[in-house]
């Protein structure tokens, strides 16, 4: 009783000290809210469902796009990068102070009506200048296009330029695409590709879990890329990474889970696949140990992401 009344005490106290913390320097503890006449960020979303194309055609049809923060143009400053379904990707230099300049239209990035989902931002070719990379989605009702990448070329009156070497690079990817999580899996230097994509459930994928091990998808199925060079080349049969009709991965995340040096991947799966813990089996390939080292797992995953 005696221990249960301190430790009540030492809480008090804790919570007292906090509040008087918090009373003292609010600023520390709170945020505010920026509107775009303060920032500059002019950016928006806006969705606009068709009788031709909805979500009743495409049941990700409100998921979103993504945002990619990075310091493009090597100020010390960091950048945004916006990403959209049904308008322009547009991409924002900080000019300090909160303040942020759209540069798209100068900068070389095109709009070519694509439905883009994620970004990441990245260094593809070490030359100290970040690049983006951004999904798409493609070949289902009306939606056309590849994912792109967009390579810094350094820069042009102070403005950084982008040309899409997607192609050149092998990663122009065509289908149901969700990210991207760039990470060195073989531990060799450079920064290979996992690609993570989402299936659609019009084309029959709700059937047992059995009859899709092993089987390949080349729309929805996710994707391993290996760095080789100024090239990418696919390995997901190599890396035994599962790329069925049924890999709804909405989610990914890059980290050393059994602390053995070697990078890991969780997948965020929905609906009735299992979501994957890919083990770094430290030969090229990964195992996928989830039902071994996991008790359950959500069967709607929803979007994260991180490294």
């Amino acid at each position: 009783m005696i221990c249960r009344l301190l430790s009540v005490f030492t809480l008090l106290l804790i919570f007292s000290s906090c509040t008087k913390s918090i009373e003292k320097s609010p600023e520390r503890f709170f945020f505010r809210s920026l509107g775009a006449n303060k920032t500059g960020l002019q950016f928006e979303n806006r969705l606009k469902p068709t009788p031709v194309f909805n979500m009743f055609k495409y049941m990700y049809f409100y998921n979103g796009a993504g945002v990619g923060a990075g310091d493009f143009n090597n100020d010390g400053r960091i950048d945004l990068f916006f990403s959209a379904n049904q308008s322009a990707n547009r991409l924002y230099l900080n000019e300090g102070g909160f303040h942020f300049i759209d540069i798209t239209d100068v900068c070389g990035i095109k709009f070519d009506q694509g439905w883009s989902t994620g970004v990441s931002v990245v260094d593809i070719n070490h030359d100290g200048w970040l690049d983006i990379y951004v999904c798409r989605v493609s070949g289902i009702e009306t939606l056309t296009g590849a994912n792109e990448l967009w390579v810094n070329k350094g820069l042009k009156d102070g403005i950084p330029h982008f040309e899409n070497e997607a192609a050149q690079y092998g990663l122009d990817f065509s289908g149901f695409c969700t990210q991207a999580a760039f990470f060195d899996y073989d531990l060799d230097g450079d920064l290979d590709m996992f690609l993570l994509n989402h299936a659609i459930d019009q084309n029959g994928t709700f059937a047992a879990r059995d009859k899709f091990i092993g089987t390949y998808n080349d729309k929805s199925g996710d994707r391993m890329y290996r760095n080789d060079g100024k090239k990418f080349t696919d390995v997901t049969h190599e890396s035994k990474i599962n790329s069925s009709a049924i890999s709804f991965g909405l989610g990914v995340v890059v980290t050393d889970i059994n602390l053995d040096g070697w990078p890991d991947i969780y997948v965020g799966n929905d609906f009735h696949e299992n979501d994957y813990l890919y083990i770094n089996q430290k030969d090229g390939t990964f195992s996928d140990e989830s039902s071994n080292r996991m008790m359950h797992t959500s069967m709607y995953s929803c979007r994260c992401g991180g490294f």
